[in-house]
């Protein structure tokens, strides 16, 4: 037997079989516009070539062109993979919606050869740097009243820290987790409520004011209607958080300055907030407003009587497609209601081709801050 030509045979078999166990991941990234052309992009994950999760000593990924990223990687068959994308650092780590939270790592069972495409929405720093103007974190704020937290966000006009002897009006804003940079908790988009307020500040077309923005809990929807809980919410705005604010920031106190906007279910409670505390509030912005949904049946109660709302300024509107058009009915219905007292100054707006969403919002919002923060001609 010839023992060489066998010994041959088996290192070849052997050699061969250990190639068909190894499989080939492939991750490839499309960027975003906004990736700094001079910034690498670094994979950080679990295995040595990726730094076991310490991102300084992971490999860095090949640039085919000004968009396209890629790395190739070789494991055995069956190996586990978990990763994420980085342009170098845990704080530059690639987001892939619009919500600002940081995704889960990318994990699975490398079977066979693959290739996993990467299209990253955005990166976190650069989403944590796209507020217009300066605001303020109140993470956790505790309600004693409510037994709970929400986060409270706080953006301040453009003079806030160049005029220090000066107050301005506040504008409570309810899903406040989304007005900003949507942040996360809810659906949807962004309201951009920071770059419209600045462009309405900075052209003179509305006074100065403080931005207050209160993200809803898991109890939004009982939160923000007509009912006992509802109540304790708006006694809560009232009496735990609006006391702070006006103890911590230069705000105007009375009523007269102080406002709340909303839309579908925050419209509702921004309504209620005149409503139950007209000591308090004096001016709402409603936008798609859910009185169609209302436990507490502020529509029949409206229809009694108004005076509640006496000096108030209310802001109503709707548009008329998606769920709006199931809301338009009930908008028009309590825009009539109001028009009886005309001590009360009112607008109302009606978008037909409007959908009831972020995007619409964000689109007619400076109406309903103007006609709240408007300068007097």
């Amino acid at each position: 037997m010839n023992y060489k030509f066998v010994f041959t045979c088996f290192a070849f078999f052997f050699i061969t079989g250990l190639q068909a166990q190894q499989a080939t991941l492939t991750i490839k990234v499309i960027t975003p516009p906004k990736t700094p052309p001079q910034d690498t992009l670094l994979v950080i994950g679990d295995k040595p070539v990726w730094g076991n999760w310490i991102y300084p000593r992971s490999a860095r990924m090949v640039k085919l062109n000004d968009s396209t990223w890629t790395q190739e990687n070789h494991f055995a068959v069956n190996t586990p993979v978990s990763f994420k994308i980085t342009r170098g650092s845990y704080y530059k780590e690639a987001l892939y919606n619009n919500n600002g939270q940081i995704p889960a790592a990318t994990s699975f069972n490398l079977v066979r050869d693959t290739t996993v495409v990467i299209r990253p929405s955005n990166w976190n720093d650069l989403y944590q740097r796209s507020i217009t103007g300066i605001v303020r974190y109140h993470h956790h704020f505790s309600s004693p009243l409510l037994k709970n937290t929400r986060d409270v966000v706080v953006w301040l006009p453009p003079s806030y820290f160049t005029s220090p002897q000066k107050r301005y009006p506040v504008l409570y804003a309810h899903d406040g987790q989304n007005i900003f940079d949507h942040t996360g908790g809810g659906a949807g988009d962004e309201w951009h409520m920071d770059e419209v307020a600045d462009s309405l500040i900075r052209s003179g077309s509305t006074e100065e004011f403080i931005i207050v923005g209160m993200a809803n809990t898991k109890d939004r929807w009982v939160e923000y209607s007509g009912t006992p809980e509802g109540y304790n919410y708006v006694t809560f705005i009232a009496t735990e958080l609006k006391p702070f604010i006006d103890n911590h920031y230069r705000t105007k106190k009375d009523k007269a300055n102080t406002a709340a906007i909303g839309s579908s279910m925050g419209g509702l409670i921004s309504f209620y907030m005149v409503w139950w505390y007209p000591e308090v509030f004096s001016k709402a912005a409603c936008l798609s407003s859910g009185f169609y949904f209302d436990d507490g049946h502020i529509l029949n109660k409206a229809d009694t009587s108004t005076a509640r709302l006496n000096g108030s300024k209310i802001y109503l509107d709707c548009g008329g497609q998606d769920l709006d058009k199931d809301f338009l009915p009930d908008n028009e219905h309590m825009h009539q209601v109001l028009l009886r007292n005309k001590s009360i100054k009112l607008q109302y707006e009606y978008f037909p081709a409007d959908k009831h969403n972020e995007f619409a919002w964000a689109n007619r919002l400076y109406m309903p801050l103007t006609f709240l923060f408007g300068k007097s001609k």
